[in-house]
């Protein structure tokens, strides 16, 4: 009878020592991330333009997102007739907001720009994040609207904290959430993605739903990607003033 306890207690010793051997590590699960969405191919764009609409509370805003690399961005928005722009032109941030009351060109603030300046690295922060001077650390595994997503943890260089839930089955990208220090105060930001559809080769969302404090804020629809459109880059570069 002890043999026989003393088998079985083996058996589950081994079986439990390789279930955990075949627990996947942060390497092995980015490398499957990119695989997946298809990051070798993303990195032949030299452009993307993201057209669609964003939903807040029942009004839909028409939007469109165009970056080129290398790290610029513009971002505009039309609300009641009036155009909202925010760009990055690689080095410096500006905005336009009609409903300030001016609609002359104005610079971002410090926090505003590293906002923006973010937002326009193509391949976001988890690919390459050593190179870039952020810690990356597998926090565990968490339940994201029913489906089991592994929790990594983005620490940025610049101090900002990220944690990215990439779903464990099909190796996408399901949320992300954010803390973020504004003029001294950390704000807490919530974005989930879905209907993922590939497009050129690479798996990209066509929605996104932006939460703050567990309340959705938008729904971001997007229409369409156009890629390596040509574009030049005086849109990017804030316009002087007549």
């Amino acid at each position: 009878m002890k043999k026989s306890i003393y088998f079985f207690l083996i058996l589950f010793i081994v079986f439990s020592t390789q279930g955990k051997s075949q627990e996947l590590k942060l390497d092995d699960i980015l490398t499957k991330y990119f695989n997946t969405i298809g990051i070798e191919k993303m990195k032949e764009w030299q452009t993307i333009i993201t057209i669609g609409k964003a939903n807040s509370q029942g009004t839909e805003y028409p939007c469109r997102i165009i970056m080129k690399r290398p790290g610029k961005i513009r971002i505009e928005v039309e609300i009641q007739s009036m155009k909202m722009i925010q760009a990055f032109d690689g080095q410096h941030g500006w905005m336009i907001m009609p409903w300030s009351g001016s609609t002359d060109p104005q610079d971002m603030t410090n926090d505003e720009t590293k906002i923006i300046k973010d937002q326009a690295d193509f391949e976001g922060s988890l690919y390459n994040w050593q190179e870039k001077g952020h810690k990356a650390e597998l926090i565990g595994k968490e339940d994201v609207d029913g489906s089991p997503a592994y929790n990594i943890k983005v620490t940025k260089a610049n101090g900002d904290i990220e944690n990215y839930f990439i779903d464990a089955e099909n190796f996408v990208i399901l949320k992300v959430t954010s803390n973020i220090k504004i003029q001294g105060n950390e704000s807490e930001g919530e974005s989930l993605s879905g209907n993922y559809k590939e497009v050129n080769g690479v798996l990209l969302p066509f929605t996104i739903e932006n939460k703050s404090k567990g309340q959705t804020v938008s729904h971001f629809i997007v229409d369409k990607y156009e890629i390596n459109t040509e574009i030049n880059d005086s849109i990017f570069i804030k316009p002087v003033k007549k």
